[in-house]
């Protein structure tokens, strides 16, 4: 089992570099207007059910309302303010968090309000994807593969974009049941709901 699960992630990860290296190509061969930019690298941050979580991702739209991202990020308990600082190696390793490589579609609106003063376009977006990651520390035959929906606004402008959202997953920080500095859920198959920001940039 262990041995079809990385296979299957292996060739997911090849089809995703290949996708985005397909888009690359498609979109050095459309013909971009002035002001258009078809790449967007991000940041994001936000908070969940079980925590906090951070993703840093590059977005590439072939089409201006279309596009493919690939994300790499973490998902972590928030340690206590108490444990700040702290170099004791078992405490440190006692707040659980997880690894996750995160490809998706991205839908956008056209513009739907444009604020003149300020340049700014207002769009609507969705995207859905698959959260690939491996179990947090000390977690016996956690989920690694995981469905993964987003929704929000975003503002933008000539290279920068501002993005408020929210997010539902079936990804789970306590699947597998994983070493915790905190309780844990009695059911370790659940959905975790989160809201977010992010900021990217166009190019």
């Amino acid at each position: 089992m262990h041995t079809f699960t990385s296979q299957l992630i292996t060739r997911l990860l090849l089809l995703s570099v290949f996708i985005i290296s397909s888009l690359t190509v498609s979109a050095q061969r459309i013909r971009i207007e002035e002001g258009i930019y078809h790449w967007e690298g991000a940041v994001s941050a936000g908070l969940n059910n079980d925590g906090f979580q951070v993703d840093f991702s590059i977005a590439c739209f072939p089409i201006e309302y279309l596009g493919l991202k690939m994300s790499l990020g973490t998902a972590a308990e928030i340690e206590e303010m108490g444990d700040w600082g702290v170099e004791d190696w078992e405490k440190s390793t006692d707040y659980t968090a997880r690894f996750k490589f995160t490809p998706a579609a991205v839908l956008r609106t056209p513009r739907l309000i444009y604020w003149r003063q300020q340049e700014m376009g207002f769009h609507l977006f969705g995207e859905a994807g698959i959260i690939l990651s491996p179990g947090a520390h000390g977690s016996k035959r956690a989920r690694i593969a995981s469905h993964d929906f987003r929704a929000g606004i975003n503002v933008q402008t000539d290279f920068w974009i501002w993005t408020i959202g929210y997010g539902i997953t079936n990804f789970s920080l306590y699947s597998g049941r994983p070493i915790s500095h905190h309780p844990q859920p009695h059911n370790d198959n659940y959905l975790t709901h989160s809201v977010f920001v992010a900021v990217a940039y166009k190019f």
